[in-house]
């Protein structure tokens, strides 16, 4: 059956993977831009991202276990699957944004294959061995109700929780839209950890940037802090945890600055963000 694009304009692609298959939606030309999703979401994330396309060709994926990837839950896999992906597209190289989750994925892939990457971008990144707060995700009241099949329980204890939260109604519409679709695949499934560390950011020769909103949890911007230690640029965005659903265009714009080979101070990124957002809504006005 054919899978429609979220973006309109949209291109879908079934890439094959072990286990089934991965569907990756891609608009705009350009340098590619792949977004990689968090836990419990889907490439519908990136909705108001598609601006984008005007300078990349952004390439979405719906990780494995994830949306409508058929292919089954192995966070281990993911680097190789973000490759697999890359070479069914065609792309020797590419700007790489992982998101939460993904970020993990974004930061082993770039410590194997740093070679690939134009850039990395990590949004709100899970990261281990920084110290911090206790984000009190209940995995294992959220693994009980998977596999007792009461996914409106499941729904109920990820919807309410901090890391979730959105202040602008469309965002809280679609982050509640794709929790709602969470079926906890890789919650009935063990596969191997990811593990993902500050220090894999040492050695690498690329622009780095976090991207954390201000009503992000403590231990997210402690994960950002860390990364900022070792050479990141960080930037605090309007919104929380899903900053680019609350704040489209604060935070599109810092991604376009993220790409740039710069060695910029951080007042220096802040002013080319906001003349990259000037020129966003100047093409957004109606024309006389």
């Amino acid at each position: 059956m054919a899978v429609p694009p979220r973006w309109p304009g949209g291109t879908v692609h079934a890439v094959p993977v072990p286990g089934g298959n991965l569907i990756v939606e891609t608009l705009g030309s350009g340098p590619a831009l792949l977004l990689l999703h968090g836990w419990t979401l889907d490439r519908r994330l990136w909705l108001h991202q598609a601006p984008l396309a005007s300078r990349f060709r952004i390439v979405a994926i719906d990780r494995r276990g994830f949306g409508q990837s058929s292919a089954p839950p192995d966070l281990a896999a993911e680097s190789d699957d973000v490759l697999r992906v890359a070479a069914a597209l065609g792309l020797a190289r590419f700007h790489l944004l992982g998101m939460s989750q993904g970020g993990r994925i974004a930061l082993a892939l770039a410590a194997r294959a740093p070679d690939r990457l134009l850039s990395l971008i990590l949004q709100g990144a899970g990261l281990d061995g920084v110290p911090g707060t206790d984000e009190a995700v209940p995995y294992a009241a959220m693994a009980e109700a998977a596999r007792g099949g009461d996914l409106a329980r499941l729904h109920r204890l990820w919807g309410g929780h901090a890391l979730m939260a959105c202040a602008a109604p469309e965002a809280r519409r679609i982050a509640a839209t794709m929790v709602g679709d969470y079926a906890g695949r890789d919650l009935l499934r063990t596969s191997a950890p990811l593990p993902a560390h500050a220090a894999m950011l040492v050695g690498l020769d690329l622009p780095v940037t976090t991207l954390t909103g201000a009503y992000d949890t403590p231990q997210r911007h402690a994960n950002a802090a860390a990364l900022s230690s070792l050479g990141a640029k960080n930037v605090t965005l309007p919104g929380g945890h899903l900053c680019n659903l609350d704040a489209p265009a604060a935070f599109n714009a810092a991604v376009a600055v993220a790409t740039l080979a710069t060695h910029a101070t951080p007042a220096v990124v802040q002013r080319q963000i906001g003349r990259w957002r000037a020129r966003q809504d100047s093409n957004l006005r109606p024309q006389d």
